[in-house]
Order: structure tokens, then sequence, then C-alpha cells
């Protein structure tokens, strides 16, 4: 049995502690999840948030959502934000 879903975009913070996947669900709807991983932690990634039952219709828009939910999206997404928030 396959996924149920794809993941459309996966953008990692430039620590690469953390990262956000834009997931397509079969439907045709998007949906977002937050990672984080530890160094010192072998396990891998560890979810932190996922959108879901809240679903967007598009990939935009659940980017749009992720960066409201995950600070360091937005700043990333915006450079002079990030790297004052970096400084």
């Amino acid at each position: 049995m396959g996924k149920d879903y794809v993941v459309s975009d996966c953008i990692e913070h430039p620590e690469k502690n953390r990262c956000v996947d834009i997931i397509q669900q079969r439907d045709g709807k998007y949906r977002f999840q937050e990672w984080r991983r530890d160094s010192e932690d072998t396990t891998g990634w560890i979810l932190l948030l996922d959108s879901q039952p809240v679903v967007f219709d598009s990939e935009a828009t659940a980017m749009s959502a992720a960066q409201l939910r995950c600070i360091w999206l937005k700043a990333q997404s915006n450079p002079e934000t990030f790297r004052a928030a970096g400084s």
C-alpha cells in the first residue's frame, strides 16, 4: 500500500535542525508539518506540528499558514529579518 501523500516542498533551517514539509494529500489538498532534530539525538526528525486536520486548497496557502505558525520560516523568507534575527 502506497503513501497517502507526497512531500511537495521541504524548507530546511540553515542550521539544519528544523524543517517544514509542505504535503500534498491524495485528495489534492495540502497541509504542512514542522520537524526538529537534535545533533545529540540519533533517532532522527521529531514532529513538532502537523496542520492536519486543517488542510489548504493550494501549496501557496499551506506555505503562508506555515509561515504564520513557524516564526523561523517567516524570517527565513525575508532575508533582512532573518539576518537580524541571526545576529
